[in-house]
């Protein structure tokens, strides 16, 4: 009976030793949105001699294979659309290793640089270098952009859509050219309002904004470049068109109506230049420059006591004003000191 007992011991306890003698895998395939890729498959092939091991991911992403031998293989992530994720691991012994892996895209492995513990290597592509040449230079003119700096973020500018242009061309990638195209034309309208306000010919940047307003009519930004344009090439009916048409989205703009007024007023046409800066007060009536220039209109008309009266709105105003010692000095005046 005992040896009866014994030899039916045996092979649980041959059992017990086998298991002790492997580990296993487990872990889970996900995007970087952390949701399990349809289609995803997993390879383990043994580095020392030829066997391999194919696994499918459930509907959560998750895969297990048992009964791997403690020795090296190579781990494999595959999944179309994604780029390959490629490791050498160890199986412990009697234990379990975990590896959760997220594949990430052709223009999400670029962006991320190197993976820590394995490899996702985007496939070699001669426009992947001057896809990311290119968004390095736009990254280094944005701040200098955003601060209103446009000849020093020019240049920067200038290289990422020539560099970036270039990419798209010639990419291999069909989803990284996708996800480029909208950026290039996002740098294109950047261009444009650099060149119109900083260029050398400022005119250069006009077909890039006109592209731009058919993209968006109402981008205040690419109208005002556009009114330097028109400036620059002397085409006042362009200009008073942008005008207008930044005039309807902001409403009146005093600057604007004023600039006027001061060209009508060193073209010797008081009249008109009295109108202009009459409107610009309408609009915003501690606008302090326009009575200045209306206290002047109004002294080459002889009319000393409207120059008093839009003097001493100017003081009251801007008492420090850049005008404010020149009115102080002509108002000490006895023709305008003694009217009431």
């Amino acid at each position: 009976m005992r040896r009866l007992i014994l030899a039916l011991m045996l092979p649980a306890a041959c059992l017990s030793v086998h298991a002790e003698q492997t580990g296993r895998i487990s872990g889970k395939v996900l995007n970087k949105a952390g949701e399990p890729i349809p289609g995803s498959k997993v390879t383990l092939k043994r580095t020392d001699r030829n066997w391999f091991k194919e696994l499918t991911p459930d509907k959560k992403g998750h895969f297990l294979q048992v009964g791997l031998e403690p020795k090296e293989f190579e781990f494999t992530v595959k999944a179309e659309g994604f780029v390959d994720y490629k490791e050498i691991i160890k199986i412990p012994l009697a234990d379990v290793l975990v590896r959760n892996i997220t594949l990430l895209t052709p223009a999400e492995a670029r962006a991320a640089g190197p993976v820590a513990g394995g490899t996702q290597a985007v496939p070699d592509d001669p426009g992947a270098a001057l896809d990311a040449e290119g968004r390095e230079a736009f990254n280094a003119s944005i701040p200098l952009y955003n601060d209103g700096n446009y000849e020093e973020a020019l240049p920067h500018i200038e290289k990422a859509y020539k560099t970036l242009s270039e990419a798209l061309s010639i990419l291999k990638d069909e989803a990284a050219k996708a996800e480029l195209a909208p950026e290039i034309l996002k740098i294109e309208r950047v261009l444009g309002i650099c060149l119109a306000q900083a260029g050398a010919k400022k005119e250069d940047g006009e077909p890039y904004l006109l592209k731009a307003l058919e993209r968006n009519p109402k981008d205040e930004r690419v109208i005002a470049g556009l009114i330097e344009t028109s400036k620059a090439k002397q085409d006042a009916a362009a200009e008073q068109k942008y005008l207008a048409m930044l005039e309807a989205i902001q409403g009146p703009n005093p600057d604007v109506i004023y600039n006027k007024g001061v060209e009508a007023f060193n073209a010797g046409k008081t009249k008109e230049a009295k109108a202009h800066f009459l409107k610009a007060l309408e609009i915003d009536p501690k606008y302090a420059k326009a009575h200045y220039l209306l206290g002047m209109v109004e002294y080459a008309n002889m009319n000393l006591k409207g120059t008093k009266q839009h003097f001493l709105q100017y003081l009251e105003l801007a008492p420090a004003g850049d005008k404010a010692g020149e009115i102080k000095e002509m108002l000490k005046d006895p023709s305008l000191k003694n009217i009431k």
